[in-house]
């Protein structure tokens, strides 16, 4: 049908309307859609439901007319009419199916579900109502599975340290305020992170990895404008974070946690120890490399103890290594004038201080040695702290620390 024609037949209704003959109109422009269906001219059927001088304009509300409008793009118009002809014909599998897709576009699943069920119900040899019940069977058992993923995640938060549940909390707060929030969901690049949990990148991505893995953060698998990931935040981990009970975490721990990174590590000089003595003999290499590890890990944690038996241990490693880089296997010194000899494996921290100190080797660290020396044994037998009464604190943890790298920068 051409425009002129559809004109036509459109002034023929719009003159029948204005003489009081609804019924004749009625019956002409129903003629009409049926017409224009048959020839898939859906945007003139359109135009005939939304010029409205058929009256009254719900004698229009036919599958027809749905369907076009459906077509046409007017959503919200195509799912009232299909409705109201569901309400008197339940059993129309057609209809059962076209609400059920426009449902399913809205995101509602559930409601979509349902229609589609009765549809292949009453028609499961139809192709297409059998592909989009399939298909939105998929989606229910997908959704029944993030579900239940995301009310086991809720187990987990009881095992939470406070540096974690801190940074889960800040990243929710911080989240829902965000602009591009939208029903749980927002567009999230990997450098946004830090600045949500508020942490640095290095421990952003070692949290966000461990979240996705536990079920607190998903990716949909959709993208945002700038092709990054849409993330969902588990929708009931807000509510599951407020009616957490507190937990009794060392603070200092949770601190030394904050505080681990590469910027903290690159201040203490570990990364500088750690290539000296990657370079020294491998049999001493090892063992030095775990204990260094393990004292910058326990001296940012705020382990005091832990941080000075460390530093002893590593000094004591340090001096054996020198002494047999000089070739030195028996040390000899004096105490109480009585002279003590022992061989190099068979010495502890105070042979080997009091050799170095009497031959004046490494004399520029002497000091530093006597210090840890006093405050190592004061600490690392249980009885001696007990009874002296001696009081292990920060500044004590420093002189050792600091002496040990020293001593270590000097012998490697």
């Amino acid at each position: 049908m051409n425009q002129k024609e559809f004109q036509k037949r459109k002034s023929e209704i719009k003159n029948l309307c204005n003489q009081g003959n609804f019924e004749d109109a009625e019956a002409l422009c129903l003629d009409l859609v049926y017409e224009l269906f048959e020839e898939k001219q859906y945007s003139r059927i359109a135009d005939l439901y939304n010029a409205g001088f058929v009256n009254p304009k719900r004698h229009l509300w036919i599958f027809e007319v749905a369907y076009a409008l459906n077509e046409h793009g007017q959503y919200d118009e195509a799912e009232r009419i299909y409705e109201f002809i569901l309400a008197s014909e339940p059993q129309n599998a057609a209809v059962l199916n076209n609400l059920s897709n426009l449902k399913k576009a809205k995101g509602e699943i559930d409601l979509a579900y349902d229609l589609i069920q009765k549809a292949f119900e009453l028609d499961p040899k139809d192709e297409i109502i059998s592909r989009n019940h399939e298909n939105l069977t998929l989606i229910v058992r997908e959704r029944e599975e993030i579900e239940a993923n995301y009310k086991h995640a809720l187990t987990y938060l009881d095992r939470e340290n406070d540096f974690v549940i801190g940074k889960l909390k800040a990243f929710v707060n911080n989240a829902r305020k965000d602009r591009d929030f939208k029903n749980g969901r927002m567009p999230i690049p990997r450098w946004k992170f830090k600045v949500l949990m508020g942490t640095d990148d290095q421990k952003a991505r070692s949290l966000l990895d461990q979240w996705l893995d536990k079920g607190y953060l998903r990716r949909t698998g959709e993208r945002g404008d700038y092709n990054e990931h849409i993330y969902e935040i588990n929708p009931y981990l807000a509510k599951a974070l407020t009616e957490l009970k507190p937990t009794k975490i060392n603070p200092k721990w949770v601190t030394g946690i904050s505080d681990l990174n590469a910027s903290k590590l690159e201040d203490l000089d570990y990364f500088e120890i750690v290539a000296r003595v990657s370079k020294i003999k491998r049999s001493f290499r090892s063992i030095l490399l775990r204990d260094i590890d393990e004292l910058f890990l326990n001296y940012i944690m705020g382990n005091e103890k832990s941080a000075v038996i460390l530093s002893g241990s590593i000094v004591e490693s340090a001096l054996i290594y020198y002494c047999e880089k000089k070739k030195i296997s028996k040390i000899s010194y004096q105490r109480h004038n009585r002279t003590i000899n022992k061989k190099l494996y068979d010495c502890d921290l105070g042979d080997l201080l009091s050799f170095f100190e009497q031959n004046k080797l490494l004399a520029n660290v002497v000091v530093h040695m006597g210090n840890i020396s006093r405050v190592y044994r004061n600490f690392v037998h249980p009885g001696k702290e007990l009874r002296e009464a001696e009081s292990l604190n920060q500044a004590k943890v420093n002189l050792c620390f600091m002496s040990t790298l020293e001593i270590l920068k000097c012998v490697t």
